[in-house]
């Protein structure tokens, strides 16, 4: 890491804790014996520079913010909307919309409930069947279905079988390795086909493990299009294995423990999950590898449910087994927001799928704080870092080659539901905006 590197992100980590501690500081000197007004007072103007200069972007988007939430108050269209919402589940369907880290195109799709739609539900608590459709346009189609039980004699036991379909229109590739150039940019369209089952426990309701067997078949077409050079072309010489497809079989395990009081907008607890997986080519190439990875993060509340600190750790590595090799597409990846399961890993001042390498570790922190609550509204702004690398083996890792992003984001919540996602990173690869719909982490 380069002595600018360095300063800045020390300079970052020192801003968070400083938020931090100003926060912790204003909690502890409030004045209990302070006079009640019955007025509202006259808002007062920040006297330091510094202070209008934190206090500047709030004030461009708490007039439009408020102009919102009046109308929305109106009009009454938050509980008209949660009453649609809630009606369309009640009939089996949850709608779904999001947007991509590749275009910022949005998407849509559905999940529909089958028990729900035939009015089995109820007679049978304990069953489930889904089917999922999301589409892009110009960018993905996919289609998946489960259908399984739970809680299978009254214990932890459940059990699913599945099948999915995902066609990807663009997925970038800017070759392997820390030293990859964006100037190497082409892209490839990827067919993934997958049937498969699994099986599990959930020792707690916190705790689960869960052990899966899947027939995968990936196609991938076009190597050459939208104007960009064929992969075998501009990365001649160069070793990318995986390059003509493949039928795979995955054998993974999977130990999950999650303490979080929300998936979407946690403010305590925690959340790990350790994958074991190997992979074996059914058509005899040289597909075969052992995935070893972990995600896990904390949420730490400084003094008050509004002020939260993010922690996250990412790691992964992809270990060849008998002179097999790892396919480029199932290498760890990072670049984008990753706020979906199949995305490259949060890295947000880089384009999606910007890194691909045999292994990954990625480091994220996160000051979040919520400026205004309305009801079940809430705005926060996040202030935030990201620091990862790919490499090869273990010991090729270099504190030289991370690569850091740093930024800020404003979200929008409705019922602890993200509705907005606004975020901005810098790098040295330039600037990135985002707007979605889920928090990355």
């Amino acid at each position: 890491m380069t002595a600018k590197a360095r300063k800045l992100f020390s300079f970052l980590c020192l801003g968070l804790f400083a938020f931090a501690l100003i926060g912790y500081g204003e909690e502890q000197k409030a004045d209990l014996y302070a006079p009640v007004y019955n007025k509202p007072l006259s808002a007062q103007p920040l006297k330091d520079v510094l202070s209008r200069i934190i206090e500047f972007p709030f004030k461009l988007i708490k007039w439009p913010t408020d102009k919102g939430i009046i109308y929305t108050e109106q009009h009454r269209l938050d509980k008209k909307t949660k009453w649609i919402y809630e009606q369309s589940l009640k009939q089996g369907v949850k709608p779904l919309f999001g947007f991509t880290d590749l275009s910022a195109l949005p998407f849509f799709g559905a999940e529909f409930n089958l028990l729900t739609l035939a009015r089995q539900k109820e007679k049978y608590p304990d069953l489930f069947a889904t089917t999922t459709l999301l589409y892009c346009p110009s960018v993905f189609f996919s289609i998946g279905s489960e259908i399984g039980a739970q809680k299978i004699g009254g214990t932890g036991f459940h059990t699913k079988g599945l099948f999915s379909y995902d066609r990807q229109q663009k997925e970038p590739f800017y070759g392997i390795g820390p030293h990859t150039s964006m100037g190497d940019s082409t892209s490839y369209r990827l067919t993934t086909t997958r049937v498969g089952a699994a099986a599990g426990y959930e020792f707690s309701p916190t705790i689960d493990l869960d052990a899966g067997f899947d027939y995968r078949k990936e196609n991938i077409l076009n190597r050459a299009h939208d104007g960009k050079g064929d992969i075998r072309s501009i990365f001649a010489g160069q070793n990318i294995p995986g390059i003509g497809g493949d039928d795979l079989l995955d054998y993974s395990l999977v130990l999950g423990r999650d303490t979080r009081d929300s998936k979407d907008e946690a403010t305590k607890g925690s959340y790990q999950k350790l994958l074991f997986q190997f992979t074996d080519s059914v058509k005899g190439t040289s597909a075969r590898f052992f995935k070893y990875q972990i995600d896990m993060a904390k949420y730490f509340q400084l003094a008050s449910p509004r002020r939260i600190l993010v922690t996250r750790l990412f790691a992964e590595h992809n270990e060849k087994i008998d002179h097999g090799e790892v396919p480029f597409y199932d290498m760890a990846k990072l670049g984008g927001a990753g706020a979906n399961a199949r995305d490259s890993e949060t890295e947000r001042a880089f384009v999606y799928n910007r890194f691909y390498g045999q292994s990954a570790l990625l480091l994220n922190l996160e000051y979040r704080y919520t400026v205004m609550e309305y009801k079940e509204f809430k705005l926060k702004t996040a202030f935030f870092s990201d620091t990862g690398e790919v490499f090869g083996k273990i010991h090729q890792f270099r504190v030289v080659d991370l690569q850091e992003s740093y930024g800020i984001g404003f979200y929008l919540s409705y019922a602890r539901n993200t509705l907005l996602n606004f975020s901005v990173a810098h790098g040295n690869e330039g600037t990135r905006f985002y707007v979605k719909n889920k928090l990355a982490f």
